[in-house]
């Protein structure tokens, strides 16, 4: 696998929604090869890195209804792009790939993707998360400055996200303040 591909409706890379449980676990075992440590069996392997396997969630019929990826530049020894409609996610600043979808697609979650965690877009039922936010006046704010270096660079990773996600019709809907209240 050169690269991972996210295709809302349909799946993350090697893993598809309405997948059993047997099937996740038989994709997991057919990619052993992305053993980190040279294939030590008790490493995980990057595959189950990236997708671990408490970030899909089944239906009551224990088909996948949830798949969340996480963002490999955690991991310094893996720089694979992770593509939606030809965009790298992991490496297109938040602030550009949120303005860029807007244009195309209705929003839910945060607002303003410069000081936002979590964004959703129900049509493609994709969601985008990071844990920490970072902007270009944060860059500039004394309180950073005074970091050290290496918490510096490590904050600068909240200029990207951290997971993507991809749910079955309807998954995201809890995110939108415009859907009616189930009681009524």
């Amino acid at each position: 696998m050169e690269e991972i591909v996210i295709t809302p409706h349909i799946g993350i890379g090697p893993f598809q929604l309405g997948m059993s449980r047997v099937e996740v676990e038989q994709a997991f075992q057919n990619l052993d090869h992305w053993r980190a440590d040279d294939g030590i069996p008790v490493n995980l392997s990057y595959i189950e890195m990236l997708f671990m396997r408490e970030h899909f969630e089944y239906d009551s019929s224990g088909k996948v209804k949830f798949i969340q990826l996480m963002n490999p530049n955690y991991y310094s020894q893996l720089r694979i792009p992770c593509l939606f409609q030809g965009t790298d996610v992991f490496t297109t600043k938040v602030e550009d790939l949120i303005h860029a979808l807007m244009k195309k697609y209705p929003m839910i979650g945060d607002n303003d993707p410069r000081t936002g965690y979590s964004f959703a877009f129900q049509e493609l039922e994709l969601c985008f998360w990071r844990e920490g936010i970072m902007n270009d006046e944060i860059l500039k704010d004394p309180d950073f400055l005074e970091m050290s270096e290496e918490n510096q660079e490590l904050e600068k990773r909240y200029f990207y996200f951290t997971t993507i996600s991809i749910g079955a019709p309807r998954y995201f809907d809890f995110m939108d303040d415009n859907q009616p209240d189930s009681q009524e």
